[in-house]
């Protein structure tokens, strides 16, 4: 029985040799048959040549045979004649055009075309795939075959593996050599099916005796399958494409489906190592492209499925150094050469110039695209295995710096890889910025300190350090390939300031390092990178003469990283007060050393400077602090943006002057409403009773911020509907506030507690400021339309009307009686007359003033609102004398409001004139 099943065995691994044999001679057959066709044409093409008329005769009608032999002739393709045959002469046709030769293209791997005649080959020629899986499959089928009978010793298993891998490749390199294995043979591609199933028959032998039955030691099993890869490498330069194909394709597969158990399962990465420079190799020499990538696609993919097959601590330890390995084999193998040297754009630069639209671009060179993705998938395999353990977190930390560092210094000579770096760099700090990739340092840190908590000495954790540090050297070596090489210098001074502040904020965000090793160390750590930032932009003062950008990029990373240090340590009136220090020292530097990049440093902490006084810790903090710091955040603060604007008066900086002047508004506006609302509130303090003043001076504070993003509306740019949208924002908080206070606390409509004397009372803050603020905005946006500056100028004159009116009545009644039902006395209806119309006459006299036709009609409209009110509300309120004197001055300031008014329109301009009609009496000029 067991003779039996030997024989069946062999049976079944002849009848892939029976199926090639048939194979062969059905090719062979094919191509004589086809050599006999063209030799009938050739011969009947000769006959019909050399057989001319003796005489000429009429033409006679040729008859279908003919002419079935005449398009048998015309469509057979001419055959190669050994005997000398009469040429046709030549007809001229016509000029020849002769067409420049096209340009070589750049290897395009995956494109339409390709996956076109791809799919063409397959279709015509996919036998030979199944043909090479099947003998691929039986040898490692024979090793399995072996162990479900137990006919063989595991030595005999594996030597007939490699026995039958051995007669694969010798049978088709002896077809090879003896039939040939180009396209025009009938043996075409079959060469390399042959030794492409005997190179995955050899290694699923080795893989079989290292997992199966471990006769052989890791050691030598790598050492079998280099040798292994070697063979590989000679023989795919021999055969072709199609035989390193197959050899990878089956390398990858063998170890998944040779199956089988192993204590160190590890190694297996460096043999997906071998087949990944096997297939890099062999396309290096002959530069199919579609290889190399093949090879990588299937490294990444053989290495990520053993990751997930098996999640050990070792195995996927082994797989983050696998993908480390996999970028070094995309740059170094296609280059052939220790140091890389790929010339042409990179891809950031090529991405730049198609979106331009730039003449000329071009895309990287073929290795420049492989390396990319190579790269891609590394960090992102590096940041997901992170959060295995605290060991797969510094695994993945070191590995990630590591590749930017090898970049900046290997990829020194490559253009085309220059922009490698900001890629590995990025990762780095999504790795630092991620919360669940060191959730398990952070763990082990936590417990570190829970056991040493009551202890005299605590030691301090070095983790965050460690992880700072690994940026740092990444900064570093940036700004040292800034220094040494021009090309790209400014993208490198950008990595050199910007990786270590960042990594700095991540750390900050995830990690909190102030409660894992306290605020004073951490702080000194940013004023390590501040005085890190220093020392650069001094080295890149003194390597640019002229272009002070690198510079400029350093000393704001360096203001940045001492403003991060004082936040740390400092409560929040020193910290609001020491980012406005910041940005009087930016317009300082800009003064001194002629810095325009600091105008964006100045809008930035400008900005930041705003969300601090606004929103946190804002007006509520400055609300109930004590009024000592709230005059020093505030205050404070006003007065570095007053020294920073005098610092830019003498340079052309308009853009950072108008940043200023706005803050300087609105700083100044928020100050004296809060210093108000602190002294109110002392003095009288808050209930529902004092909600005028309370709305009034919210009112005077959002009001100044609208206005300020109004201003700086006239710098344009991108973030001018930012602007708006906060314009707007800020308008409805201001006008919600005003509106609040002139109806719903309103001392005329609901009882309110006026403290002060007439005109020093809390009307002021009430009514008079809002309305100072409206007016200030119609006065000063006068690059605004025009509509927006009358819409200000009314709202205010509204208020300020309101202001007058309720100072007067509170002036009579006191802040007992100010509500409307305790009606009026005359004394007090003559005074609000009185009052409109000294402001008429004040409006006429700013129109005379300033030539304005808009304030005269404001004040017509004043003095026809105070006349409207004398007949319709005076006239029944006033007896006697009273309402004698009251007309006779009414008619009297009338009258020379009159005069004055004509005499205003007169200055203005003469009125026009209609045209006279022209003289007709008296006679035409004679000529």
């Amino acid at each position: 029985m067991e003779a039996l099943f030997v024989l069946l065995g062999l049976a079944v691994l002849a009848l892939p040799i029976a199926v090639i044999a048939l194979i062969v001679s059905h090719l062979t057959l094919r191509r004589e048959t086809k050599e006999l066709r063209a030799s009938v044409a050739e011969l009947r093409h000769q006959m019909a040549m050399q057989t001319p008329p003796e005489r000429p005769i009429a033409p006679a009608q040729p008859s279908p045979e003919a002419l079935a032999a005449e398009n048998v002739v015309a469509l057979s393709p001419a055959p190669k004649a050994e005997a000398k045959t009469e040429a046709p002469q030549p007809v001229w046709d016509g000029p020849r055009v002769i067409k420049p030769p096209k340009p070589e293209p750049q290897s395009v791997v995956f494109n339409s075309e390709r996956f076109k005649a791809l799919g063409t080959w397959l279709r015509e020629n996919w036998f030979y795939v199944v043909a090479a899986f099947s003998l691929a499959l039986s040898g490692i089928f024979l090793v399995q075959y072996g162990i479900e009978t137990g006919l063989l010793t595991p030595r005999a298993r594996i030597g007939a593996a490699l026995g039958f891998g051995l007669l694969l490749i010798g049978a088709g390199d002896w077809i090879r050599r003896r039939f040939g294995d180009d396209a025009a043979s009938a043996t075409a591609y079959l060469p390399s099916v042959l030794s492409g199933a005997g190179l995955v028959s050899l290694m699923g032998a080795i893989l079989s005796a290292r997992l199966l039955y471990d006769l052989i030691a890791p050691g030598p099993a790598f050492a079998a399958l280099f040798a292994i890869t070697l063979l590989g490498l000679v023989l795919g330069w021999m055969h072709g494409a199609l035989l390193a194909a197959i050899g990878l394709i089956g390398g990858f597969a063998a170890p998944f489906l040779v199956g089988g158990q192993s204590d160190t399962p590890e190694w297996l990465y460096a043999y997906f190592a071998l087949l990944t420079a096997l297939g890099l190799g062999i396309d290096s020499l002959r530069r199919w492209a579609w290889i190399s990538a093949l090879a990588l696609i299937g490294g990444a993919a053989s290495g990520l499925t053993l990751a997930v097959l098996l999640p050990s601590d070792g195995s996927v330890a082994a797989f983050a150094a696998y993908v480390a390995g996999l970028v070094v084999l995309a740059v170094l193998i296609p280059a052939r050469a220790l140091v890389p040297d790929h010339q042409g754009p990179n891809t950031i630069e090529a991405i730049t110039q198609s979106v331009l639209r730039v003449k000329g671009r071009s895309w990287p060179i073929f290795p420049a695209r492989l390396s990319l993705p190579t790269l891609l998938f590394a960090c992102v395999m590096l940041v997901l295995t992170a959060s295995q353990s605290a060991q797969h977190f510094w695994i993945s930390l070191s590995l990630l710096s590591g590749l930017t560092l090898l970049f900046t210094y290997w990829a020194k000579p490559a253009p085309a890889l220059q922009d490698h770096a900001l890629f590995s760099a990025l990762a780095l700090l999504v790795l630092i910025a991620l919360p669940d990739a060191g959730a398990a340092v952070r763990i082990a840190m936590n417990a570190t300190l829970a056991a040493q908590e009551g202890q005299t000495e605590v030691r301090m954790l070095w983790d965050v350090s460690l992880i700072l540090c690994a940026a740092t050297l990444v900064g570093i070596g940036a700004a040292w390939h800034s220094l040494r090489a021009p090309e790209f210098s400014g993208f490198w001074a950008g990595g050199a300031v910007l990786v270590p502040p960042l990594a700095g904020l991540a750390l900050e965000l995830s990690w909190r390092p102030v409660t894992l090793i306290g605020a004073w160390p951490w702080a000194f750590h940013a004023l390590a990178l501040a005085a890190l930032m220093t020392w650069l932009a001094t080295r890149y003062a003194a390597a640019d003469a002229k272009d002070k950008i690198r510079p400029a990029i350093a000393a704001i990373s360096a203001l940045a990283c001492l403003a991060f240090a004082l936040s740390v340590v400092l409560f929040d009136a020193a910290l609001t007060l020491a980012l406005a220090a910041t940005v009087a020292a930016a317009a300082a530097l800009d003064r001194r050393f002629d810095l325009p990049l600091m105008g964006g440093y100045i809008s930035a902490g400008i900005i930041a400077l705003g969300v601090r006084l606004v929103f946190d810790p804002g007006l509520d903090w400055a609300i109930s602090a004590p009024i000592l710091q709230m005059l020093a955040g505030y205050g404070g603060s006003l007065l570095a943006l007053i020294g920073a604007y005098w610092l830019l008066v003498p340079i052309e900086r308009p853009r950072s002057k108008v940043f200023v002047e706005s803050a300087i508004l609105s700083v100044g506006g928020m100050t004296l409403s809060l210093t108000l609302y602190q002294i109110f509130d002392t003095l009288v303090g808050r209930g529902v009773d004092s909600l005028h003043w309370e709305f009034g001076l919210h009112a005077t504070i959002w009001i100044g911020l609208t206005l300020t993003q109004l201003i700086r509306l006239q710098l344009g740019g991108a973030m001018a509907w930012l602007r708006i949208a906060l314009a707007a924002l800020y308008a409805l908080f201001g006008l919600g506030a005003l509106g609040s206070g002139l109806i719903l606390a309103n001392p005329l409509i609901d009882f309110q507690n006026i403290a002060g004397i007439a005109l020093f009372n809390t009307l002021v803050p009430a009514y008079l400021l809002p309305a100072l603020a409206l007016g200030a905005g119609a006065y000063f946006l006068k690059t605004q339309p025009l509509w927006i500056r009358l819409g200000l100028a009314v709202l205010g004159g509204a208020t300020l009307v309101m202001w007058i009116g309720l100072s007067l009545r509170h002036g009579f009644r006191g802040s007992d009686q100010m509500l409307w039902q305790y009606g009026t006395t005359q004394p007090e209806l003559y005074s609000y007359t009185l009052a409109l119309l000294l402001a008429g006459a004040a409006l006429f006299y700013q129109a005379l003033a300033r030539n304005s036709d808009h304030l005269r009609r404001a004040g017509v409209a004043l003095i026809a609102l105070a006349v409207a009110k004398v007949f319709l509300i005076d006239i029944s309120g006033l007896q006697g004398l009273v309402r004698v004197f009251s007309f006779m001055f009414l008619g009297l300031s009338l009258a020379g409001l009159a005069w004055l008014n004509r005499w205003v329109q007169l200055r203005s301009g003469p009125p026009q004139q209609p045209p006279s009609e022209p003289d007709t009496t008296q006679e035409p000029d004679r000529v």
